[in-house]
Protein backbone atom coordinates (compact mmCIF):
# COMPACT_ATOMS: atom_id res chain seq x y z
CA UNK A 1 0.00 0.00 0.00
CA UNK A 2 1.29 3.47 -0.88
CA UNK A 3 1.66 6.92 0.98
CA UNK A 4 -0.87 8.20 -1.60
CA UNK A 5 -3.47 6.99 0.05
CA UNK A 6 -3.45 9.79 2.33
CA UNK A 7 -2.85 12.74 -0.43
CA UNK A 8 -6.47 13.93 -0.21
CA UNK A 9 -6.03 15.51 3.14
CA UNK A 10 -3.19 18.32 3.76
CA UNK A 11 -1.52 16.17 6.43
CA UNK A 12 0.13 13.87 3.34
CA UNK A 13 0.94 16.81 1.30
CA UNK A 14 1.87 19.73 3.68
CA UNK A 15 4.04 17.63 5.56
CA UNK A 16 7.56 16.70 6.91
CA UNK A 17 7.34 13.45 7.16
CA UNK A 18 9.22 10.60 5.12
CA UNK A 19 7.54 8.57 3.26
CA UNK A 20 8.58 5.47 5.23
CA UNK A 21 6.54 7.54 8.05
CA UNK A 22 3.55 7.82 5.89
CA UNK A 23 3.52 4.05 5.24
CA UNK A 24 3.98 3.52 9.07
CA UNK A 25 0.99 5.73 9.51
CA UNK A 26 -1.45 4.11 7.32
CA UNK A 27 -0.52 0.57 8.14
CA UNK A 28 -1.42 1.88 11.31
CA UNK A 29 -5.04 2.69 10.42
CA UNK A 30 -5.49 -0.29 8.49
CA UNK A 31 -4.33 -1.93 11.42
CA UNK A 32 -6.62 -0.42 13.62
CA UNK A 33 -10.18 -1.31 11.48
CA UNK A 34 -8.92 -4.91 11.71
CA UNK A 35 -7.42 -5.73 14.90
CA UNK A 36 -8.22 -9.29 16.65
CA UNK A 37 -10.16 -7.86 19.88
CA UNK A 38 -13.76 -7.96 21.04
CA UNK A 39 -16.13 -4.33 20.13
CA UNK A 40 -15.56 -3.52 23.71
CA UNK A 41 -11.74 -4.31 23.96
CA UNK A 42 -11.50 -2.33 20.80
CA UNK A 43 -13.22 0.57 22.21
CA UNK A 44 -11.08 0.81 25.22
CA UNK A 45 -7.93 0.38 22.92
CA UNK A 46 -7.86 3.33 20.67
CA UNK A 47 -4.53 4.17 21.84
CA UNK A 48 -2.70 1.10 20.27
CA UNK A 49 -2.88 3.60 17.13
CA UNK A 50 -3.17 6.76 18.04
CA UNK A 51 0.12 7.81 16.30
CA UNK A 52 2.33 10.72 17.91
CA UNK A 53 1.65 13.75 15.86
CA UNK A 54 -2.17 13.31 16.36
CA UNK A 55 -1.89 12.89 20.20
CA UNK A 56 0.30 16.13 20.56
CA UNK A 57 -2.50 18.05 18.70
CA UNK A 58 -5.09 16.52 21.10
CA UNK A 59 -2.61 17.45 24.47
CA UNK A 60 -2.20 21.21 22.52
CA UNK A 61 -5.83 21.44 23.06
CA UNK A 62 -5.22 20.03 26.48
CA UNK A 63 -2.35 22.54 27.22
CA UNK A 64 -4.61 25.88 25.87
CA UNK A 65 -7.98 24.65 27.74
CA UNK A 66 -6.44 24.62 31.00
CA UNK A 67 -5.25 28.20 30.76
CA UNK A 68 -9.20 29.35 30.58
CA UNK A 69 -10.05 26.95 33.05
CA UNK A 70 -10.86 29.33 35.89
CA UNK A 71 -12.28 32.09 33.56
CA UNK A 72 -16.14 32.71 32.60
CA UNK A 73 -16.90 32.49 29.33
CA UNK A 74 -17.98 30.57 25.98
CA UNK A 75 -15.62 28.37 23.61
CA UNK A 76 -15.85 28.95 20.57
CA UNK A 77 -14.43 26.22 17.28
CA UNK A 78 -14.61 28.62 14.08
CA UNK A 79 -13.67 26.34 11.23
CA UNK A 80 -14.39 23.22 13.12
CA UNK A 81 -14.86 21.01 9.94
CA UNK A 82 -15.83 17.45 11.23
CA UNK A 83 -16.04 18.80 14.62
CA UNK A 84 -13.10 17.18 16.60
CA UNK A 85 -11.28 20.22 18.29
CA UNK A 86 -15.27 20.80 19.75
CA UNK A 87 -15.25 16.68 20.93
CA UNK A 88 -11.58 17.58 22.66
CA UNK A 89 -12.99 20.54 23.95
CA UNK A 90 -16.09 18.96 25.21
CA UNK A 91 -14.10 15.76 27.01
CA UNK A 92 -11.67 18.49 28.61
CA UNK A 93 -14.41 20.50 29.99
CA UNK A 94 -15.96 17.27 31.31
CA UNK A 95 -12.16 16.05 32.68
CA UNK A 96 -11.17 19.69 33.91
CA UNK A 97 -14.06 21.80 35.02
CA UNK A 98 -17.10 18.87 35.26
CA UNK A 99 -19.40 20.71 37.63
CA UNK A 100 -19.03 23.92 35.24
CA UNK A 101 -22.56 23.93 33.74
CA UNK A 102 -22.45 27.18 32.35
CA UNK A 103 -19.39 26.54 29.90
CA UNK A 104 -20.71 26.60 26.26
CA UNK A 105 -19.28 25.20 23.39
CA UNK A 106 -19.96 27.08 19.86
CA UNK A 107 -18.94 24.94 16.65
CA UNK A 108 -19.31 27.28 13.73
CA UNK A 109 -18.56 25.92 9.64
CA UNK A 110 -20.17 26.07 6.68
CA UNK A 111 -20.03 22.37 6.17
CA UNK A 112 -19.90 23.33 2.70
CA UNK A 113 -16.18 23.94 2.53
CA UNK A 114 -14.07 27.29 2.50
CA UNK A 115 -15.67 30.44 1.42
CA UNK A 116 -14.23 34.05 1.42
CA UNK A 117 -10.42 33.00 -0.49
CA UNK A 118 -9.53 36.09 -2.56
CA UNK A 119 -7.22 36.90 -4.91
CA UNK A 120 -4.70 37.83 -1.58
CA UNK A 121 -4.84 34.53 -0.96
CA UNK A 122 -2.71 31.98 -1.99
CA UNK A 123 -5.22 29.62 -3.39
CA UNK A 124 -3.93 25.66 -3.99
CA UNK A 125 -6.21 23.05 -4.85
CA UNK A 126 -6.23 21.54 -1.12
CA UNK A 127 -7.47 25.41 -0.20
CA UNK A 128 -9.76 27.29 -1.94
CA UNK A 129 -13.79 27.76 -2.20
CA UNK A 130 -15.38 24.84 -1.48
CA UNK A 131 -12.57 22.43 -0.20
CA UNK A 132 -13.11 20.13 2.71
CA UNK A 133 -16.81 20.23 2.36
CA UNK A 134 -18.77 17.47 5.03
CA UNK A 135 -22.32 17.84 3.50
CA UNK A 136 -24.85 19.73 4.25
CA UNK A 137 -26.63 17.27 6.69
CA UNK A 138 -23.08 16.77 8.52
CA UNK A 139 -24.28 19.48 11.36
CA UNK A 140 -27.22 17.50 12.33
CA UNK A 141 -24.56 14.43 12.52
CA UNK A 142 -22.19 16.29 14.47
CA UNK A 143 -24.68 17.56 17.21
CA UNK A 144 -25.71 14.10 17.73
CA UNK A 145 -22.13 13.18 18.51
CA UNK A 146 -21.62 15.94 20.66
CA UNK A 147 -24.60 14.98 22.47
CA UNK A 148 -23.35 11.29 22.83
CA UNK A 149 -20.07 12.88 24.82
CA UNK A 150 -22.07 14.44 26.80
CA UNK A 151 -24.56 12.37 27.79
CA UNK A 152 -21.15 9.67 28.32
CA UNK A 153 -19.41 12.38 30.66
CA UNK A 154 -19.75 13.59 34.41
CA UNK A 155 -23.12 15.07 34.77
CA UNK A 156 -24.20 13.67 31.42
CA UNK A 157 -27.84 14.32 32.27
CA UNK A 158 -27.30 18.09 32.23
CA UNK A 159 -27.48 18.73 28.38
CA UNK A 160 -27.34 21.47 25.94
CA UNK A 161 -24.11 22.86 26.38
CA UNK A 162 -23.28 22.59 22.49
CA UNK A 163 -24.39 24.91 19.41
CA UNK A 164 -23.43 23.99 15.84
CA UNK A 165 -24.09 27.19 14.30
CA UNK A 166 -24.18 26.40 10.30
CA UNK A 167 -23.08 29.31 7.38
CA UNK A 168 -20.82 32.08 6.72
CA UNK A 169 -18.96 32.98 9.56
CA UNK A 170 -19.08 36.63 7.97
CA UNK A 171 -22.82 36.60 8.82
CA UNK A 172 -23.54 33.69 11.54
CA UNK A 173 -21.16 35.30 14.29
CA UNK A 174 -22.56 38.75 14.05
CA UNK A 175 -26.08 37.32 14.23
CA UNK A 176 -24.80 35.17 17.08
CA UNK A 177 -23.47 38.04 19.17
CA UNK A 178 -26.81 40.09 18.32
CA UNK A 179 -29.19 37.68 19.60
CA UNK A 180 -27.18 37.21 22.88
CA UNK A 181 -25.91 40.42 23.89
CA UNK A 182 -24.94 38.80 27.18
CA UNK A 183 -22.36 36.29 25.86
CA UNK A 184 -18.81 36.75 25.83
CA UNK A 185 -15.76 34.21 25.08
CA UNK A 186 -12.72 33.16 26.96
CA UNK A 187 -11.29 30.30 24.36
CA UNK A 188 -11.84 30.95 20.52
CA UNK A 189 -10.17 28.47 17.79
CA UNK A 190 -9.93 29.68 14.51
CA UNK A 191 -9.45 27.81 11.35
CA UNK A 192 -10.23 29.49 8.15
CA UNK A 193 -7.40 29.62 5.95
CA UNK A 194 -7.97 32.57 4.51
CA UNK A 195 -7.63 36.44 4.99
CA UNK A 196 -11.62 38.35 4.84
CA UNK A 197 -13.33 35.80 7.01
CA UNK A 198 -10.62 35.83 9.85
CA UNK A 199 -10.11 39.15 9.68
CA UNK A 200 -13.69 39.23 10.05
CA UNK A 201 -13.83 37.32 12.69
CA UNK A 202 -11.24 38.92 14.64
CA UNK A 203 -12.60 42.28 14.09
CA UNK A 204 -16.10 41.24 15.44
CA UNK A 205 -15.01 38.85 18.36
CA UNK A 206 -12.41 40.76 19.64
CA UNK A 207 -14.32 42.61 21.95
CA UNK A 208 -16.43 39.75 23.88
CA UNK A 209 -12.79 38.32 24.38
CA UNK A 210 -12.18 38.56 27.97
CA UNK A 211 -9.84 39.66 29.60
CA UNK A 212 -6.88 37.04 29.96
CA UNK A 213 -8.90 35.38 27.21
CA UNK A 214 -7.36 33.52 24.37
CA UNK A 215 -7.38 32.86 20.48
CA UNK A 216 -5.47 30.00 19.16
CA UNK A 217 -4.93 29.22 15.47
CA UNK A 218 -3.67 26.18 14.12
CA UNK A 219 -2.19 27.50 11.19
CA UNK A 220 -0.81 31.01 11.68
CA UNK A 221 2.60 30.68 10.60
CA UNK A 222 2.40 28.21 7.74
CA UNK A 223 3.94 29.67 4.37
CA UNK A 224 1.69 27.43 2.29
CA UNK A 225 -1.77 28.65 3.92
CA UNK A 226 -0.89 31.76 4.98
CA UNK A 227 -4.46 33.54 5.72
CA UNK A 228 -4.82 33.52 9.22
CA UNK A 229 -1.30 35.11 9.60
CA UNK A 230 -2.07 37.92 6.73
CA UNK A 231 -5.50 38.36 9.13
CA UNK A 232 -3.34 38.41 12.25
CA UNK A 233 -1.01 41.19 10.62
CA UNK A 234 -3.99 43.12 9.33
CA UNK A 235 -6.17 42.82 12.76
CA UNK A 236 -4.52 42.07 15.78
CA UNK A 237 -0.89 43.27 15.66
CA UNK A 238 -1.61 46.94 15.47
CA UNK A 239 -3.15 46.14 19.12
CA UNK A 240 -1.21 46.25 22.14
CA UNK A 241 -3.10 44.57 24.21
CA UNK A 242 -2.18 40.87 23.63
CA UNK A 243 0.67 38.71 23.54
CA UNK A 244 1.39 35.87 21.16
CA UNK A 245 3.04 32.35 22.05
CA UNK A 246 3.05 28.96 20.44
CA UNK A 247 2.08 25.67 22.27
CA UNK A 248 5.09 23.69 23.67
CA UNK A 249 3.64 20.37 22.24
CA UNK A 250 2.75 21.26 18.82
CA UNK A 251 4.33 24.09 17.56
CA UNK A 252 2.25 24.47 15.04
CA UNK A 253 -0.54 26.05 17.15
CA UNK A 254 0.18 29.54 17.82
CA UNK A 255 -2.35 31.64 20.28
CA UNK A 256 -2.85 35.21 21.61
CA UNK A 257 -3.57 36.38 25.04
CA UNK A 258 -5.76 39.33 25.17
CA UNK A 259 -4.57 41.64 27.91
CA UNK A 260 -5.69 45.22 29.33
Amino acid sequence: MGAKSFDSHESGIITRSSDESLHARIELFEMSKSYPATDTERERSAGLFLRASLLARFLAVYEIYKRIVSLPGAVFDIGTWRGQTAVLLENFRAILEPLNLDRRIFAFDTFLGYQGFTDQDRATELHRNGTYSVGEDYPELLSRILELHEKSNALGHYRGKHLVVSGDIRETLPELLDEHPELFVSLAFIDLNSVEPTEAVLETLWERIIPNGVVAFWQLTQPKIPGDGMAYVKAVLKLRSHRIERSEIYPGLCFITKVC
